[in-house]
């Protein structure tokens, strides 16, 4: 299957929240989903992973695919929010605290966008495995890189409920430098709390351009358009090099 990089804009005054939790349920049902956060330089942008089938593009699709259905989801339920398509996001080198995280307590809490700012630069991705005939039908997985500075992950990760492994992480190097970030490679059954959290959508949306403009927010909104794959793409996704 083909996967593509969704940035996250906007954000939903008025949202159907009855048709966004029956839509992702029905998603769930066929599909896993991966949520990013990204943190350069103090700013925070959102995306989302998603499945696609073979002859899936980011402008299109021969046929009508799960990809495309969420993203009508998104916008009939969600209405002020968009996804836009990017071509990668980057790991940076300064990322080099690594580690993978399963809840370890069953009120473990969601690890968001306020969560990794406790950091001005690194990424989080969670991911939610399909939905399963089981008391806890979802089970979910953390993936954190941040920066040297700022407090140490390990101890913010427990203090949420989660456990986090090191040596689980040396073994999943290759997850941490892709471009195209994918399925977090383990996972455990989510509680109560983070089943909850993943029926908001603001775990989806976070805070990131809401209820900004772009006059009003230039430094963390765009400052063009993004068609297809472009190279109009954000800062937090060139390199280390570009940004």
């Amino acid at each position: 299957m083909t996967t593509l990089l969704w940035r996250i804009e906007g954000a939903s005054v008025e949202p159907n929240l009855a048709r966004w939790q029956q839509g992702l349920t029905l998603h769930l049902l066929f599909q896993p989903l991966s949520l990013i956060v990204a943190r350069r330089d103090g700013q925070t942008r959102h995306y989302l992973a998603l499945r696609g089938c073979p002859q899936c593009r980011a402008d299109g699709c021969d046929r009508v695919c799960h990809r495309m259905l969420f993203e009508q989801l998104v916008r009939t339920s969600l209405p002020g929010v968009t996804l836009i398509p990017t071509p990668r996001l980057l790991p940076r080198p300064g990322e080099t605290r690594r580690l993978l995280a399963t809840p370890r307590r069953t009120d473990a809490r969601p690890l968001d966008a306020a969560f990794l700012e406790q950091w001005d630069e690194g990424r989080l991705i969670t991911t939610w495995s399909r939905l399963q005939a089981k008391p806890q039908p979802v089970s979910v997985g953390a993936l954190l890189a941040v920066e040297p500075e700022g407090p140490d992950p390990r101890a913010a990760l427990r203090s949420c409920g989660w456990a986090a492994s090191r040596v689980r992480a040396l073994f999943s190097r290759a997850a941490f430098a892709q471009a195209m970030p994918g399925s977090v490679p383990i996972a455990r059954r989510a509680g109560e709390p983070l089943l909850h959290a993943l029926r908001d959508p603001q775990l989806l949306i976070g805070a990131a351009c809401a209820e900004l403009t772009r006059a009003e927010s230039p430094a963390l909104c765009e400052e063009g358009e993004v068609v297809a794959y472009t190279r109009h793409d954000s800062p937090l996704e060139r390199s280390s090099e570009e940004a």
